[in-house]
């Protein structure tokens, strides 16, 4: 992986936040690959497929922002990386969540993209 494609991937990341979080589904074809897989089977919902159902059940979430960090990557091959960040979210009402992203991040014609990812909440541990 070279500097810039880091950049990219980076960039990439970030962007799925501005996307999400101001709903500029315009813009969705810039973060996501066409066929782009939300696992949400950590949560206990059904897993959305593509821009469309991205859009049709993120309209009217009560989350206003959230920030994606401590992200590692791993290359797969020249166009695979995988991913894993540390998120936290902020919603309307209660108080902010947090937890991972497990990504798979694919160059495309366009530019490098999500085409899958697993979102897990983290609930509260103790250690010894």
């Amino acid at each position: 992986m070279t500097p810039e494609d880091s950049m990219q991937i980076h960039a990439l990341l970030a962007d799925y936040g501005h996307v999400v979080d101001d709903h500029d589904w315009d813009r969705a074809h810039e973060v996501f690959a066409p066929d782009f897989v939300f696992d949400r089977s950590a949560s206990g919902r059904p897993d959305l497929h593509g821009i469309d159902d991205i859009v049709a059940n993120f309209k009217g979430r009560n989350m206003y922002a959230h920030l994606t960090v401590n992200t590692t990557r791993t290359g797969i091959d020249a166009d695979t990386v995988r991913g894993h960040s540390k998120f936290i979210g902020f919603p309307n009402e209660g108080p902010p969540v947090t937890g991972d992203y497990h990504d798979e991040i694919v160059r495309t014609p366009a530019g490098w993209r999500l085409r899958h990812r697993r979102a897990e909440i983290r609930a509260r541990k103790f250690f010894d």
